[in-house]
C-alpha cells in the first residue's frame, strides 16, 4: 500500500540517496545559487496534520477516502523538500501575504534513484498569486525530421502539413503516455514546432488554471514554452531547457520534452518543474505488462494518473507550490541536508 511504497523512498535513508543528481543539474542549467528575493516571509506555521486537515476542508468531497493517501503524500513531500517551513495553508491561499516575488529553485528526489531539478517564479501580487515557468527547448537537430504528436491539435494552425487519423493519446482510455490509438505527424518545420510550442503554453496552464479556480484559489499560472535560440537572445530567464524530442517516451522531464506527449502528461511533467513528485508506483507503466499503478487514491490526481483528461491538482498541490514563498532560502540545495539521521 502508500505508506509502504513512500517509505521506500524516504529521505531517512541514507541508501535512497540520488545517484545522478549532477545529470539532472546539467540537463536543466539550474545552479545551487539560483533561489532570490526575501529570506522568508513570516507567517502562521502548523504540524502536518493541522495543515492536512485545513487542505481537505478545502478540496470538499473529492478526497473522501482518499484522507491517508494524500496526507502520506503531503508529509513525503515535505520531507524530501529543502525548503524547510509549514505556513498553515488557510494563510498561504487567502492570508495576508505581503507583495514581492522570490525565484525557487533546488532539486526534489525521485524513487531514491535521481534529483530533478525545480525551478519558477512565484509572486504575490493583488491579493493574489501568480506563478510562473518557462522551458527552453531546442528543435530535432536535421532537414525532415518528422514530429510524432498525440492528436489533430495543430490542425488548424498546419492546415494539410498535418497527417491526422485515429483516436487522441489523451482519450484512449489507456493508462500508457503513449498508446499509439492513432497516427499524428508533422515535419518538424520551424512553422510546426512555434505553432506546437504557442499550443502547450496556452493549453498546458489551462489545466492547472481550471483546477484553481474549481476549488476558489486565489493563483493563476503562466507557462511559457519557447525556442532555446529565442530565449538566449531576448535573455530570457528559463527555468528548464533541454531538448524537443520528435517522439514519445517515457523519459525523465529533464532530459527532453516530447512531442508525442498529450497536453495532459505535460501537465503532469510541469508539475515536476514546480517540485512535485509523481504519485504512483516507481517505473510503473514502462512496460505494458507493469501498468501505471497510482498510489490508492491518488487515481484523481494529475501527478497520479497524468495521461487522463479529467484528473487534477488538487489543493494540496497548489499549496506545495506556494508555501516556498514563505521559507527560509535552503542552506544547501541538497534535500537530504535536512534529514534526520
Amino acid at each position: 500500500m502508500l505508506r509502504s511504497a513512500r517509505a521506500r523512498q524516504s529521505v531517512h535513508s541514507g541508501a535512497a540517496r540520488p545517484v545522478i543528481a549532477a545529470l539532472a543539474l546539467g540537463a536543466a542549467g539550474c545552479s545551487g545559487a539560483a533561489v532570490e528575493g526575501a529570506d522568508a516571509v513570516s507567517g502562521r506555521e502548523v504540524s502536518t496534520a493541522a495543515a492536512a486537515a485545513e487542505l481537505e476542508a478545502m478540496s470538499g468531497a473529492v478526497l473522501e477516502g482518499r484522507e491517508a493517501t494524500f496526507r502520506d503524500i503531503l508529509a513525503d513531500t515535505i520531507a524530501k523538500d529543502a525548503y524547510l517551513c509549514l505556513p498553515a495553508p488557510r494563510d498561504v491561499f487567502h492570508g495576508d501575504a505581503p507583495e514581492g516575488e522570490r525565484r525557487i529553485a533546488g532539486m526534489m528526489p525521485h524513487y531514491g534513484l535521481f534529483f530533478g531539478p525545480m525551478s519558477y517564479l512565484v509572486r504575490r501580487r493583488g491579493g493574489a498569486w501568480e506563478v510562473e515557468v518557462r522551458i527552453a527547448v531546442d528543435p530535432p537537430a536535421g532537414a525532415g525530421a518528422w514530429l510524432e504528436l498525440p492528436d489533430c491539435g495543430l490542425a488548424g494552425a498546419l492546415g494539410g502539413a498535418i497527417a491526422c487519423r485515429g483516436t487522441p493519446y489523451a482519450r484512449s482510455g489507456s493508462t500508457d503516455a503513449c498508446p499509439g490509438s492513432g497516427e499524428f505527424s508533422a515535419r518538424a518545420t520551424p512553422a510546426a514546432i512555434r505553432a506546437l510550442l504557442s499550443r502547450w503554453s496556452t493549453e498546458v496552464e489551462g489545466y492547472w488554471n481550471r483546477d484553481a479556480r474549481a476549488f476558489g484559489l486565489p493563483v493563476r499560472y503562466d507557462f511559457d514554452f519557447v525556442l532555446g535560440d529565442d530565449a538566449r537572445g531576448r535573455a530570457l530567464r528559463v527555468d528548464l531547457a533541454v531538448p524537443l524530442s520528435p517522439t514519445c517516451g517515457r523519459t525523465p522531464y529533464f532530459s527532453a520534452m516530447r512531442a508525442g506527449w498529450s497536453l495532459p502528461v505535460l501537465a503532469h511533467e510541469v508539475g515536476h518543474v514546480l517540485g512535485l513528485l509523481d504519485e504512483y508506483e516507481a517505473l510503473s507503466g514502462i512496460v505494458r505488462c507493469y501498468p501505471k499503478t497510482p498510489f490508492p487514491g491518488a487515481e484523481i490526481s494529475r501527478m497520479g494518473l497524468s495521461m487522463r483528461e479529467q484528473t487534477r491538482l488538487l489543493p494540496v498541490h497548489h499549496y506545495l507550490v506556494l508555501r516556498r514563498f514563505f521559507c527560509r532560502a535552503p542552506a544547501s540545495m541538497d534535500p537530504y541536508a535536512g534529514a534526520i539521521r
